[in-house]
């Protein structure tokens, strides 16, 4: 070879040779052949079961008011507390026909509850569930309240 052709090629090969050096020298190989992997840390998706709930309500002294607190545990935290209050005045009390709303842990709903003459008996049923961090629903829990309106 003449000096004319190798310096023809020398770029040519000064790129390649920078290239193979730079490939060969940097990360770790692909595999994981030749080295202990650790899975006992590993965390699936699969492993995270989702929230639970539990809670309580009742009326307050006076009769005019619902009184609910609620907790979650479980999932992955933080939690979206939701409530729902549906009725049976002239809807399906079915969670699916009514909305869930965001709140905290405590809810407050108004139900008068005594004898009255006219107006209406209905049942209120109050619900709770949460949300965490990867949109999971927790299981929700109900309980109904007997209330009047005077309207009838």
């Amino acid at each position: 070879m003449s000096v004319r052709t190798i310096r023809k090629h020398l770029p040519l090969i000064a790129v390649t040779a920078s290239a193979l050096a730079l490939l060969s020298a940097c990360g770790e190989p692909l595999s994981a052949e030749g080295r202990e992997v650790d899975t006992d840390d590993t965390v699936v998706a699969f492993d995270i079961p989702p929230p639970t709930v539990t809670g309580s309500c009742f009326r307050n002294d006076s009769f005019t008011r619902i009184e609910c607190s609620g907790s979650a545990s479980g999932g992955v935290a933080p939690y979206t507390y939701q409530w729902q209050m549906a009725h049976n005045l002239d809807a399906n009390p079915d969670p699916v026909n009514f909305y869930w709303r965001n709140g905290s842990t405590t809810f407050s709903e108004p139900c008068k509850y005594d004898l009255f003459i006219g107006g209406r008996y209905y049942t209120k049923y109050i619900r709770f569930r949460v949300l965490d961090a990867n949109n999971y629903v927790s299981n929700f829990i109900e309980q109904p309240f007997i209330c009047w309106t005077p309207n009838p």
